[in-house]
């Protein structure tokens, strides 16, 4: 029987250890949000023939990070940093590095609407700091701004979980 309780603690101790060095849950990697973010021409040759992109035809490249704050907080949870570690590698990678970004903080319905406005902001601006203090990005290559509840997903329910988020969107090039 005690060499039973010991294959038990063994397995239990050894699934821990497997949980423990896991990648976190719902961490996208740097790659995903490269191939996300990676502007494509605005133009392209067919036969002969110059296509242009269509303005404002939907084509926009961004990517939805769950990216954790403390409740009614823009303090990052240490859950965070994993995400914002392959943010912040993906916007310094050689494909975006003369991209610009928008890092737009969204909330769900709970709240007022001029609460989650000023949350979302700070919260669209802890992400930004956070990027340009650890990764050295040019500040002229991130904005931030808060939509509230403004900008709802529309495959779920106003006041869910799922629309607490943050939206990182590729900018056209300045000119």
């Amino acid at each position: 029987m005690p060499l039973a309780r010991l294959g038990a603690l063994v397995l239990l101790v050894t699934a821990a250890a497997g949980i423990a060095l896991a990648d976190p849950a719902g961490v996208v990697d740097s790659q995903s949000i490269v191939r996300s973010l990676t502007p494509s021409s605005s133009s392209s040759q067919t036969r002969g023939f110059e296509v242009a992109a269509r303005p404002g035809s939907g084509n926009a490249h961004k990517v939805d990070l769950d990216i954790q704050f403390g409740n009614n907080s823009a303090e990052l949870n240490e859950s965070a940093h994993a995400q914002l570690a392959e943010l912040g590698k993906a916007l310094s990678s050689p494909e975006l590095t003369h991209a610009r970004f928008l890092i737009a903080g969204h909330t769900s319905a709970t709240g007022s609407a001029d609460y989650n406005l000023r949350l979302s902001r700070s919260r669209a601006q802890a992400v930004r700091a956070y990027l340009l203090q650890r990764f050295n990005i040019p500040p002229d290559r991130i904005e931030a701004t808060g939509y509230g509840s403004s900008h709802p997903l529309s495959q779920y329910p106003p006041e869910a979980v799922q629309q607490r988020r943050v939206e990182i969107t590729t900018l056209p090039p300045q000119s």
